[in-house]
């Protein structure tokens, strides 16, 4: 039996349990959720390993992928078990209305767990305006009862598991996950650790070509489709091209279509007065933001934004240039990326090469002083490698600057999944009206503040997708979302908090020492609930600190 009829295959065995699905109470759905946890605890190792040798990956950098895979899939399932034993309408925290009468969820901390944990991280989600602040709707209404195709992301391990959960829990659909091909070798153990929802016939994970894909999202019982990837191959799904969709042109498939597709993801640097440590702090996070897994993310910094006259621009940026010349180059591993950075790089001959050439490799790269009028390559196409440009704003002060930077952001830059702004508490406190008001008007799924945005998804609770407005025949970065684990159903965006410099390693910093001990330990708070968990959080977090 060829790849493509077993697919299709698991496709109709699941289409008859969807209805069983839909009948269980959300209370019912609990122990499936439990049982994964334990799974994935049990088999993080494993993972990790194959995760691994698929990236080329060597102990300095094992760490992410203990954070990523099977921490971020565990952190997930905690979040919406939150919400099943709620009857997927979680209780939110605290709500504030904004001036403008827009409802603001504070989700995050829920306890004084997760405000250990976090170390001063908060989370807010922003809810659409004129829309009402419901939750669950796919509980109260549910959709016919159906299947959803996913398929999965080849870059961050735990995604394709987590899509497919959102689709089963959020939406209240059973799922079919297609691997991406470069993850293949992690299917088994997939498997393995969604074992409960697949022997209930409620899941099932199957490998294939795009033609597999391509078939399971034409077959007649797919009731809906969610990607992972990018814009070009959300075009050539839908409309049959990668290339711009002509105004007369009739989409190949009509399917309904949620897709999670990339950013040009801006740093927004607010010029201020940092200390010297202040400075090589947040050098060091947009140096995260870009080598963080090979620079394969969506969201990894492409565009670090900052004031001209800013007197400590300079030290910033040489700053910068020291954490990357200490980073060695990583395996470019996601196909197709040497070709793409030689293809930037012969655009722009004034890019500075931090780290030495290594077959297999690509180096940090460096553009700096870019004119925000130029509108060039780097703006409208995401690089998906390890390229970073700086661009220069003419701003005389704080608020000038952001009053320049928001609309260049918005209006210049292609996506509009995440973002990041980088802003000391000192300056905030003086342009807090010039600064919220930024915040209110950036047009992004997802911003952090004095945190790199990946944060936004680490954390497996806020909405992550794009802004909302784009459309089938100018998608951008996506539609719908994902990890939304309080259920909202009209999430505009997420905004995430962190201190301006933590005592600790952030454990989205490169260089964190102990970071997979960490990660461990964290697990084991969520799986065994062993007190002597917390003690170990403690002692790994205070062993990295900077």
């Amino acid at each position: 039996m060829t790849l493509a009829l077993a697919a299709i295959k698991e496709l109709e065995q699941l289409h008859q349990q969807a209805r069983r699905w839909q009948e269980l109470s959300p209370r019912d759905r609990i122990p499936y959720l439990q049982h994964m946890k334990h799974l994935a605890r049990h088999h993080a190792q494993k993972w990790v390993e194959l995760a691994c040798q698929i990236k080329g990956i060597d102990r300095d950098w094992v760490g992410e992928e203990w954070t990523t895979g099977p921490l971020g899939l565990i952190l997930k399932l905690d979040h919406y078990i939150y919400a099943l034993r709620h009857n997927g309408v979680p209780p939110v925290p605290r709500w504030q209305t904004t001036p403008t009468g827009q409802r603001v969820a504070h989700i995050l901390p829920r306890n004084w767990q997760e405000r250990l944990l976090w170390f001063g991280v908060s989370a807010q989600v922003w809810l659409q305006p004129d829309q009402p602040a419901t939750q669950g709707s796919a509980y109260r209404n549910p959709p016919p009862p159906g299947v959803a195709v996913v398929l999965g992301a080849g870059n961050i391990t735990s995604l394709c598991l987590a899509d497919a959960l959102y689709q089963l829990l959020a939406a209240n659909r059973v799922a079919l996950l297609k691997m991406n091909p470069l993850l293949d070798p992690l299917t088994d153990c997939f498997r393995q650790v969604c074992a409960p929802l697949i022997d209930a016939g409620f899941l099932e994970i199957v490998t294939g070509d795009g033609t597999v894909g391509e078939q399971l999202c034409h077959h007649p019982l797919t009731q809906h489709i969610h990607i992972t990837g990018s814009h070009h191959t959300y075009n050539r799904l839908v409309w049959g091209s990668a290339g711009a969709i002509a105004p007369e042109q009739q989409p190949r498939l009509t399917t309904p279509v949620t897709a999670e597709l990339g950013n040009v993801t801006p740093l927004i640097i607010v010029p201020g007065d940092w200390s010297a440590a202040e400075l090589d702090y947040q050098a060091r996070q947009v140096a995260s933001a870009l080598v963080h897994n090979a620079s394969f993310n969506c969201i990894a910094a492409q565009v670090v934004v900052t004031a001209r006259e800013w007197p400590q621009r300079l030290a910033f940026l040489s700053a910068l240039k020291q954490h990357l010349q200490a980073i060695p180059p990583r395996p470019a591993y996601y196909p197709g990326a040497i070709a793409r950075y030689e293809s930037f790089l012969a655009e722009y001959p004034q890019a500075t090469v931090l780290s030495p050439t290594q077959p297999g490799t690509i180096p940090w790269t460096l553009i700096e002083g870019l004119d925000p009028t130029a509108n060039p390559r780097i703006f409208q196409e995401e690089v998906f490698c390890g390229l970073l440009a700086e661009v220069q704003l003419r701003s005389r002060n704080a608020r000038d600057f952001l009053a320049m930077a928001v609309p260049f952001v918005n209006e210049q830059l292609w996506g509009t999944l995440g973002c990041t702004v980088i802003i000391d508490p000192r300056t905030e406190a003086q342009e807090a009206d010039a600064f919220n008001q930024a915040i209110a008007q950036l047009r992004y799924g997802s911003i952090a503040i004095n945190a790199w945005v990946s944060l936004g998804n680490g954390l497996g609770c806020t909405p992550w997708g794009a802004f909302p407005g784009h459309t089938p025949a100018d998608i951008g970065s996506g539609v719908g979302v994902v990890h939304n684990s309080f259920l909202f159903d009209y999430p505009e965006k997420a905004v995430i908090r962190a201190p301006f410099r933590l005592p600790v390693t952030p454990p989205w910093f490169y260089g964190h020492r102990r970071l997979p001990e960490l990660a461990q330990a964290v697990m084991d708070i969520y799986t065994s609930g062993n007190p002597l968990s917390w003690f170990m959080v403690c002692y790994f977090a205070l062993e990295s600190v900077h």
